[in-house]
């Protein structure tokens, strides 16, 4: 994490704000997230709601902050068990090509690190099962491809993986943007989850809808 956050810096003091007048300077967004997912052997719902900045320091180089509050809900589990997770992340990431959003013409080519700090609480109808895990940081790489369709739509496909579990646990989505105007923007995605397995064999994963809107500037 002290890396991911020594780079962040560095990449302030590199890159000075000099984005081009033709794309947008950042955009902030509000998402839902819902679906079904499996944790081993049971089925759960899966909801997740997320706020998100992004700002672009130059032509290539963003920053981002994001705020998710992830629920997942043991649908067959006897006490009923509700798993709240709390995530505060921070990253950065290099465009080499970047989509115009707004006119939605072009074409988009993305990496990008990112640190995730997490806590979780497990609720149940059996108060003595009630737990909390200590708060842990994750890290993660995101690759994203994006294509402009015209008319302010655009096409993006996105991996995202866990450095200590390289591709074993990743996040694959695919969506489209549509926006309105000079600022505002509708999106739709369809996102699967795969964790690695743990250390009694199980996996989690989950297939889920996102929609979003989002202001840019």
């Amino acid at each position: 994490m002290n890396i991911l956050k020594y780079c962040l810096f560095a990449s302030l003091l590199a890159f000075p704000v000099a984005a081009q007048e033709s794309l947008h300077l950042g955009s902030v967004s509000y998402a839902i997230t819902s679906g079904d997912g499996e944790d081993g052997e049971l089925d759960t719902d899966v909801d997740t709601i997320t706020f998100e900045g992004e700002y672009f320091i130059s032509d290539k180089v963003s920053l981002k902050l994001g705020f998710l509050d992830h629920e997942t809900q043991y649908d067959f589990h006897l006490d009923n068990e509700l798993c709240q997770t709390d995530k505060l992340q921070l990253g950065a990431t290099y465009h080499s090509m970047r989509v115009d959003v707004l006119a939605g013409i072009g074409t988009g080519y993305s990496v990008g690190v990112r640190t995730s700090d997490e806590s979780t609480e497990c609720k149940s109808d059996i108060p003595e099962s009630d737990t909390s895990t200590p708060d842990e940081t994750n890290e993660y790489l995101d690759f994203t491809y994006g294509r402009g369709l015209g008319n302010g739509l655009s096409f993006e496909a996105y991996l995202s993986t866990n450095v200590d579990d390289l591709f074993d646990d990743r996040t694959i989505g695919l969506g489209l943007n549509q926006t309105f105007g000079p600022n505002f923007g509708l999106s739709g995605f369809y996102v699967t989850t795969e964790a690695a397995e743990d250390d009694i064999g199980y996996t989690q994963d989950s297939k889920v809808f996102e929609v979003s809107a989002s202001y840019y500037f």
